[in-house]
């Protein structure tokens, strides 16, 4: 449904969702760590109920995609659907191509057991090997469990908090990054350029780990001592 010159830009909303997301959850835990009552988890458990709400009343709200009535067989409601969304009565050159690939994907038989046809084999090697990799990073153990992995290495209960508020922070800024860059330089670029920060932050970790742990240890002491008095 996204206009194609800012496809892009718009997919890339979606990772800006999760990553404010992520942002608001660090600093609803870093506040609520702060109530006396010892009620405060109760809180940010509850307060997730606040983003679930609006996903729910607000997916009562969206409309079919053209392609998904076209599946159904109502080309009419499809047509009055895509003049809805892209604001003009002249839509027939964009309706037809819908039209063409919809009549296309119906004479495909067999559409389970061709993709693993050599020749579509490539693709779907990418597939499955891009989000396994991704998550072998690690990237969402440090998400998820930021505070507790900064407070293992010798921060205090506010400065494992703030922490991970500080890397949910510039988990939102790059996600900005990525938006502008997304059609600008297209995806392919972004994907190359990501992997490589990704094998450069890797690399670090593991020359700070590498580290002797007591003087490394000290040094993160000494830091949030520091951050204390301040």
């Amino acid at each position: 449904m996204a206009p194609a010159k800012i496809r892009g830009a718009l997919n890339m909303c979606f990772q800006m969702a999760i990553t404010i997301g992520i942002l608001a959850a660090g600093l609803i835990n870093y506040g609520t760590a702060k109530i006396e009552s010892g009620n405060g988890w109760r809180i940010s458990l509850g307060l997730a109920a606040v983003p679930a709400l609006i996903m729910a009343i607000g997916s009562l709200c969206l409309p079919d995609t053209p392609n998904s009535i076209l599946e159904r067989g109502n080309a009419e409601k499809a047509k009055k659907m895509l003049q809805k969304i892209r604001g003009t009565d002249n839509v027939e050159e964009e309706f037809q191509d819908l039209l063409d690939a919809t009549e296309a994907a119906k004479r495909v038989e067999h559409p389970w057991r061709n993709i693993l046809q050599p020749q579509y084999r490539p693709q779907l090697v990418i597939c499955i090997l891009v989000p396994f990799f991704q998550q072998l990073t690690g990237i969402n153990v440090i998400m998820f469990y930021a505070p507790v992995l900064f407070k293992t290495l010798g921060f205090g209960d506010d400065a494992s908090l703030m922490s991970a508020v500080i890397t949910g922070g510039v988990n939102v800024l790059a996600t900005f990054v990525s938006i502008y860059c997304a059609d600008r330089f297209g995806r392919r670029a972004l994907f190359l350029e990501g992997g490589g920060q990704m094998l450069i932050s890797q690399v670090l970790q593991i020359i700070i780990f590498l580290l002797p742990w007591n003087s490394f240890t000290k040094l993160l002491l000494m830091l949030d001592k520091n951050q204390r008095r301040s």
